[in-house]
């Protein structure tokens, strides 16, 4: 026999007596604990259908972890073994209404876009934070959402009381007006319908309120378009006043930053916004002439080596710079022909070094980082031209790069002996 499911007739039951009549290891079990499928002959838990989650609770003293539904049975998927033969069963209530309020809400809302804007409801999900229903509709106004949302609110404000009725096609066709169904039932027997009274009219497994006042303030917390549809994410009752605790607290801790009252956040914001960008040119330009004065300033610090003019500047900073300091400060002092610029800093944790040259300095930079990195335990890589790298003993930074610079002038000395025995060939 089919599971008598008690849920229909009564939404706030918690507690139930049944006949446990099958119990065996579940078949499809991911968890690493053993999992089992326990059949009764009725029951009070909600299996996962039509959008809604199942319930959680006790049956028999095992944890119910999950409900299916399985052709006629509810199969109710326990963490331990239940004993065949008589048996009480325990709904997580707070779970249960919570299911109720939003499912509840959401015919309501549902029904408020047909009413008002002929928009069907094609898709249905509650979340554990948010529920959403999909419109056919490829988008929808501010204005049109907001007059959806005060109709819904309204209906729950009238407190209209909720009836869910049994009715085969025979007595569906003679005793209610087809018209008045939001939604066109699947069934042909045994459809059950959901009604708000005077409002919506809808074919509904779910559990209800019996009441629209129980669903508590419905509010619409954002909208999406997808693939031609329009996405409604909203909440109901409890979960709206979770909503709206966390977003007032959040408002009223911005407010006070800014000593403004909430509502003038946006406009507060929008100012702050455009004084960072102001700011952020501001700081842009100084960065760029502070850049341009110490590669300047270091630049007039180096010695050429040797004979050929070739200016080595290298500089270890224990200030903590980024890479992207480095490389900036190491492009502008390699604009001046025949240098080479050596650059490194640590904040005490590791160590950044860059290396690069100018365009008419034929050392390789890829190459010297190479040989120098090992000091510091780092890896890095680059071009001919220019390369980086970093490494994690930063106390060996200024013996790296005092190392660099030696290769450097020993590199420089081996190019002006080539170039001295070329001219001498010549």
């Amino acid at each position: 026999m089919p599971t008598k499911k008690l849920y229909y007739d009564d939404s706030y039951l918690r507690d139930f007596a049944c006949q446990v009549l099958h119990c065996e290891p579940a078949a499809r079990n991911s968890h690493s604990a053993p999992l089992y499928e326990v059949i009764t002959d009725v029951t009070a838990f909600y299996p996962n259908s039509g959008g809604q989650p199942s319930d959680r609770g006790t049956l028999a003293g095992a944890d119910v972890v999950d409900v299916i539904e399985r052709d006629d049975d509810v199969v109710h998927i326990t963490s331990t073994a239940v004993p065949l033969g008589p048996a009480q069963g325990r709904i997580d209530i707070e779970r249960r209404f919570d299911h109720t309020q939003q499912h509840s809400g959401q015919h309501i809302l549902s029904g408020a876009f047909a009413s008002l804007f002929g928009m069907e409801t094609v898709g249905f999900h509650l979340g554990d934070e948010y529920v959403t229903i999909d419109l056919n509709a490829p988008e929808i106004s501010h204005d049109q959402w907001a007059a959806a949302e005060r109709l819904a609110c309204e209906v729950v404000f009238q407190n209209r009381p909720v009836r869910a009725t049994f009715w085969d096609r025979d007595t569906l066709s003679s005793a209610i007006d087809p018209s008045r169904l939001r939604k066109l039932p699947t069934r042909t027997e045994n459809i059950r319908l959901v009604d708000i009274d005077g409002f919506d009219l809808t074919p509904c497994g779910g559990t209800h309120v019996r009441a629209s006042g129980e669903v508590g303030l419905i509010k619409i917390t954002r909208t999406e378009r997808i693939r031609g549809i329009t996405r409604v994410e909203f909440v109901c009752g409890r979960r709206a006043l979770a909503d709206y605790r966390w977003k007032n607290q959040v408002a009223y801790e911005a407010a006070a930053m800014l000593s403004v009252h909430a509502r003038d956040l946006p406009d507060s914001v929008s100012r702050l916004q455009i004084q960072l960008r102001d700011t952020s040119r501001q700081l842009e330009h100084a960065l760029k002439d502070l850049y341009e004065y110490q590669a300047e300033a270091m630049y007039d610090g180096a010695e050429p080596a040797g004979a050929s003019g070739i200016r080595v500047v290298s500089w270890a900073s224990a200030e903590g710079h980024d890479i992207g300091y480095l490389k900036m400060l190491a492009h502008k002092i390699c604009e001046h022909p025949s240098t080479v610029a050596l650059l490194g800093s640590s904040n005490g944790e590791s160590a950044h070094v860059v290396f690069e040259k100018a365009h008419d300095v034929s050392i390789d930079m890829a190459r010297l980082l190479r040989e120098v990195l090992p000091a510091v335990e780092g890896k890095g890589g680059g071009t001919h031209q220019i390369a980086q790298g970093g490494g994690r003993r930063p106390e060996k930074l200024p013996h790296a790069i005092s190392m660099a610079a030696a290769m450097v002038s020993k590199a420089v000395v081996g190019i002006e002996a080539e170039t001295a025995a070329s001219a001498d060939c010549h």
